[in-house]
C-alpha cells in the first residue's frame, strides 16, 4: 500500500505543480485585461495626492507618520498581490476564461479604456471640477440608470474613498499610541454617508465615463454584467479591491 500512496502523492503534487501555475497565469491575464493593474497605478496617484493635501493640514510630525503609515499599507507590490490572490480564490481558472473572453473582445477592450480613462490622474482632477452635461436621450438616459443599478462603481468608489479618508485617523491612532481607536459602528456609518452622497450623481458619472459607447454597446455591456460570469466577476472584483485596500 506504501508504494501506491507514495504514487498517488506525487502525482497530486505533480498535478498542483503544473496547476497552480497555470492559474497563476490567468489570473495574471485577467489582472491586466480587466484595467486592474492600471488603475492600481492611478491609485497611487491619488494616493500622493491625498498625502500631499495632508501636508498642509497636519503638523509634521504627524505628517510623517501618516506618510510612513499609509505608504506601508498601500505598497503597490502588496496591494497586487492581495488583489490577484482573492481573484485566485474566488475564480476558479475555466471561470476567469470565461471572463477574459468578454475584455479580450472589441466590447471589453472599449469598456476598459473608457474605465481607466475616468480613473486617471487628469480625468479625476477635472471631474472634480464639474462633469461636461451629456445631453441624453429618453433612452439613453435609462440605459446609463440600468448601469447605475449593475455596476459596482458605487461600491468601489465608495471603498476607494474610504481608504483615502482614513489615512489621517490611521495615523492619528498610530502617532497617539491607540487612544484613537475607531469603532466598527463609526466606519459601517460613514460607508452608507458615502453611498447615499455618491448614489445621485453616479448616472451622470457613468453617462460621461461611457460616453463614447453606442445604445447598443451599453446594452450589451449591461446583458453581460447581468450574466452569471459577469455577476460572478464583479462580486470577486469587490472583494479584491477591498483586499488590496485593507492588508
Amino acid at each position: 500500500m506504501r508504494p501506491i500512496f507514495s504514487a498517488l502523492l506525487g502525482t497530486l503534487a505533480l498535478g498542483l505543480a503544473v496547476c497552480l501555475p497555470a492559474q497563476a497565469n490567468v489570473t495574471e491575464e485577467l489582472y491586466q485585461a480587466t484595467g486592474m493593474n492600471q488603475h492600481q497605478d492611478h491609485f497611487q496617484f491619488a494616493l500622493k495626492a491625498a498625502q500631499q493635501r495632508y501636508s498642509r493640514q497636519l503638523p509634521a510630525n504627524l505628517y510623517e507618520t501618516l506618510v510612513q503609515q499609509s505608504n506601508q499599507r498601500f505598497e503597490p507590490q502588496g496591494m497586487r498581490d492581495r488583489a490577484m490572490a482573492r481573484l485566485a480564490v474566488d475564480l476558479d481558472e475555466a471561470d476567469q476564461s470565461e471572463i477574459l473572453k468578454f475584455y479580450r473582445s472589441d466590447l471589453g477592450r472599449q469598456v476598459v479604456g473608457a474605465e481607466t480613462r475616468a480613473t486617471s490622474p487628469a480625468s479625476i482632477v477635472a471631474m472634480q471640477r464639474g462633469l461636461p452635461q451629456h445631453e441624453l436621450s429618453d433612452s439613453r438616459r435609462q440605459l446609463v440608470e440600468k448601469l447605475s443599478d449593475v455596476l459596482p462603481a458605487l461600491d468601489l468608489g465608495v471603498e476607494v474613498s474610504l481608504s483615502l479618508a482614513s489615512l489621517a485617523a490611521q495615523s492619528a491612532n498610530s502617532f497617539f499610541g491607540g487612544l484613537m481607536q475607531i469603532p466598527d459602528s463609526a466606519v459601517a456609518n460613514q460607508r452608507e454617508r458615502l453611498r447615499q452622497e455618491m448614489r445621485p450623481n453616479l448616472p451622470d458619472t457613468l453617462a460621461h465615463v461611457y460616453r463614447d459607447l453606442s445604445d447598443e454597446q451599453l446594452r450589451n455591456l449591461i446583458e453581460w454584467s447581468q450574466s452569471t460570469t459577469g455577476r460572478e466577476y464583479y462580486e470577486a472584483a469587490e472583494l479584491a479591491v477591498r483586499d488590496a485596500l485593507n492588508p
